[in-house]
């Protein structure tokens, strides 16, 4: 018996999607990790917020899907578990360390930093809120 050719045609679109879906209910877990490197930095020089770029840094903040990071800071590490909350239009970020008292935490706040991504997409440090240098970092 033969198929007419819009029966075939039927036939062959319901074979080729059946073969094109992905059934799998538990598909492989995306990696979600961030990593942001040192771009530039801001001081006040005589009133003036002065802009300094930043090449190749070591200077790194690695956040993990399940709320840890690592700052590393050249050959210096330190650890612990962040936030992240959208307000104001902005997604901000809340590094609380493990390690206390450490001088590698650039904060207002004893062992919490406070970040925001900026509009230029950048994660911003707030450090520049109690005169330390505004910290800029770029998603590798």
């Amino acid at each position: 018996m033969k198929l007419p050719m819009k029966q075939f045609s039927i036939f062959a679109l319901l074979v080729f999607l059946t073969f094109s879906c992905d059934f799998n209910d538990l598909p492989e877990p995306r990696d979600e990790s961030q990593k942001w490197a040192l771009a530039g930095y801001q001081v006040n020089v005589s009133g003036e917020m002065e802009y300094t770029s930043i090449q190749d840094s070591a200077y790194v903040y690695s956040m993990m899907p399940d709320g840890s990071f690592t700052k590393t800071v050249g050959e210096y590490t330190l650890q612990g578990t962040y936030e992240q909350s959208l307000s104001d239009g902005l997604t901000h970020y809340k590094f609380q360390y493990s390690t206390k008292n450490s001088l590698l935490v650039h904060s207002c706040t004893p062992d919490v930093e406070d970040y925001f991504i900026n509009s230029k997409g950048q994660l911003t440090g707030t450090w520049d809120e109690c005169d330390g240098s505004k910290l800029y970092f770029d998603k590798e």
